[in-house]
């Protein structure tokens, strides 16, 4: 897979310390919910990064990019501007959505919730009639940096249920303040009948999915 330039079209910011980029080459890109992308600031180091949208029709890709404050690579890529240019390769492929039809979990942690975000609404263009939940496990509720569009899509939706979870609540947190995953097999001790998607850090994946995988889970119906 060849390195080639990218642009960024878009530079916002959802917090302080998460940006969303929109990104896009001279022609259209072609990529399916799931995918991840490598970004560099140069072609020597390149970082995986999923994308946040499903195709929207625009030809554009959108990463939700959470800044560490130790890493320099990461205060370069945060100080680019508009305009500037990026080194990529990509789409590679890490989770796609599966044909059979069954109620489904999406687990997300952090910005992990891009790559769920991006499931969601390709599974919603086939207007799906099973139950759909959204958990999604932050630090912080200012962590839940689309939690309005989350609220919204579970209105116009009766078979989407959202629920959020804070690690480390302030004062004001009214919600559930535990690890994501003990949430979802609190809700539903026996998950035998459903499949489940988990994109979040690294140390969550094997504790959630043995926690999962005693509460009845296919290990086949475990996406991650």
């Amino acid at each position: 897979m060849s390195l080639a330039a990218i642009r960024i079209v878009k530079k916002s910011f959802f917090t302080d310390d998460i940006l969303r980029l929109r990104l896009a080459t001279d022609l259209p890109i072609e990529f399916k919910a799931g995918q991840y992308i490598l970004l560099g600031l140069d072609s020597e180091e390149l970082k995986p990064f999923s994308l946040a949208i499903a195709p929207d029709g625009s030809g554009e890709l959108e990463c939700h990019i959470r800044k560490n404050p130790a890493s320099p690579w990461m205060q370069k890529l945060f100080s680019k501007k508009q305009g500037e240019t990026l080194y990529w390769q990509g789409p590679i492929d890490h989770v796609s959505l599966k044909a059979q039809a069954m109620p489904t979990i999406f687990v997300a942690g952090g910005t992990g919730f891009s790559l769920v975000k991006s499931l969601l609404e390709a599974l919603l263009k086939t207007q799906p009639t099973f139950p759909i939940h959204v958990y999604w496990g932050v630090r912080q509720a200012a962590d839940l940096y689309q939690h309005d569009w989350m609220q919204q899509l579970a209105q116009q939706h009766q078979n989407i249920a959202y629920t959020t979870v804070v690690s480390e609540p302030d004062a004001d947190w009214q919600g559930d303040t535990r690890a994501v995953h003990e949430k979802v097999v609190d809700d539903y001790p026996d998950l035998t009948a459903h499949r489940v998607y988990l994109c979040g850090p690294p140390m969550m994946l094997p504790l959630a999915k043995q926690l999962f995988i005693t509460a009845g889970l296919d290990e086949q119906h475990f996406i991650a």
